[in-house]
């Protein structure tokens, strides 16, 4: 037994030196290491990494085998590994930091007093609009605006400003009128604008059945924290896209249900949590 008390004296020796600032430095490095691996799995890192695990390995492999001339390419190689990671990961990298930038942001002008009722009410209108469009298979894409500020994602945009009503979406929404292609931007309990160009998604595993209302949907909720209502012109499907994630199948009242869900903090998350909030689906300030 003498390993054992040696192993408990020296935990219990450890620990009398621990600190609280040990327990917020782990806190930090672990959290930064989450959202690192969470990046890693959510980009086209993952194929790349694979690629500068076998750079490393073989030359590991060439360094044993005394394969001088391999050895040699290979660890000059991987002294400009970090320069090169840059130059690759620079889509990934700008999003990343565009992303922090916007939260930071946005964060300071978040209003915390909510209305319930009136958010339930937007929902109400958004839901009837979804129903009365996929009932003549009429293509829209309604984004709900949350806490991220989007201004820095949409390109051109015609400013609206009006009470959200289904008239008015499905209106918005009708073939060959001005302002029917593009997205509407529900903010601050309005359509505050329409005919959005937004984002286009670069996932490969988005089905080739999905066009670009589709890919511009899911595009913004892989930037944002918005949830993106789609009505697809072809077969008058209703979806949601909502962190990178499409799922379809949606009626009135089910769409209105899973907007709720989101909203109030207990719908599905893909990080087994909800950031929307009734105070700030639509309650916002801007600067």
């Amino acid at each position: 037994m003498g390993w054992w008390q040696n192993v408990y004296h020296t935990v219990v020796n450890q620990l009398a030196l621990f600190r609280i600032t040990d327990v917020v430095d782990i806190a930090i490095v672990s959290y930064i290491v989450y959202k690192a691996l969470k990046f890693i799995r959510d980009t086209r890192t993952v194929q790349l990494l694979k690629g500068v695990v076998l750079v490393i390995l073989l030359t590991q492999i060439s360094y044993v085998a005394k394969l001088n001339t391999l050895y040699f390419i290979l660890s000059n190689f991987l002294q400009l590994g970090i320069i090169a990671l840059l130059i690759v990961f620079q889509p990934e990298l700008r999003r990343a930091l565009e992303h922090v930038g916007r939260r930071a942001a946005s964060s300071l002008f978040v209003q915390h007093n909510d209305s319930g009722v009136e958010s339930q009410q937007v929902i109400r209108e958004i839901a009837k609009a979804a129903q009365a469009m996929s009932n003549t298979r009429t293509g829209a894409l309604i984004v709900i605006e949350n806490s991220d500020n989007i201004d820095s994602l949409i390109s051109s945009g015609v400013p609206i400003s009006a009470k959200v009503t289904s008239e008015l979406l499905e209106n918005i929404f009708v073939p060959d009128t001005p302002l029917h292609d593009g997205a509407v931007i529900i903010r601050n309990y309005k359509v505050e604008l329409a005919s959005c160009v937004l984002p286009l998604s670069q996932n490969p595993n988005i089905k080739t059945s999905h066009g670009t209302r589709h890919r511009a949907g899911i595009g913004i909720s892989e930037e944002s924290d918005v949830i993106a209502v789609i009505v697809s012109e072809e077969t008058g499907r209703i979806s949601i896209a909502y962190k990178g994630v499409l799922t379809t199948g949606y009626n009135e009242e089910s769409l209105r249900n899973k907007i709720m869900e989101l909203v109030s903090g207990n719908g599905d998350d893909v990080d087994g949590k909800s950031k929307f909030r009734f105070s700030s689906l639509t309650k916002r300030r801007h600067s």
